[in-house]
């Protein structure tokens, strides 16, 4: 079930992406769209294997779990240095960042127009 969840929410971002692209946004929404359809991606390519299937050897992820992490910062460090599994800090900053918003905004903590950086991340609290 949590993998057509996934999916779902794959093909909703990637149908909501190519609509923006068209539009002519300006490009703060480009980067936040970016930003979000990278971090789908990266996180299909990087965390799922792990976290989104029976019997992985992460936890799943969800809202309960992410938050225990309290602010997007603690998140974004505790993803940089420990993930993927065994091999922290190895994806470029950038990619960080997008994974982090796509858990963010994916678990509702955050706003899917908002552009997640080093100067925004600790302002997004996790525990309600």
């Amino acid at each position: 079930m949590q993998g057509r969840r996934a999916q779902r929410w794959t093909l909703l971002f990637l149908c909501s992406l190519m609509a923006l692209y068209n539009c002519g946004c300006n490009p703060e929404v480009s980067q936040q769209v970016d930003q979000l359809a990278t971090g789908t991606q990266l996180y299909t390519t990087y965390c799922a294997s792990c976290h989104e299937v029976e019997n992985g050897i992460g936890p799943r992820l969800t809202k309960e779990v992410v938050a225990t992490r309290v602010n997007g910062q603690l998140l974004y460090n505790y993803n940089k240095r420990n993930m993927p599994y065994q091999a922290g800090n190895t994806l470029t900053p950038d990619q960080y960042w997008a994974i982090t918003a796509y858990m963010l905004k994916r678990d509702g903590f955050m706003e899917e127009d908002v552009l997640l950086s080093a100067e925004n991340a600790r302002e997004v609290e996790l525990m309600e």
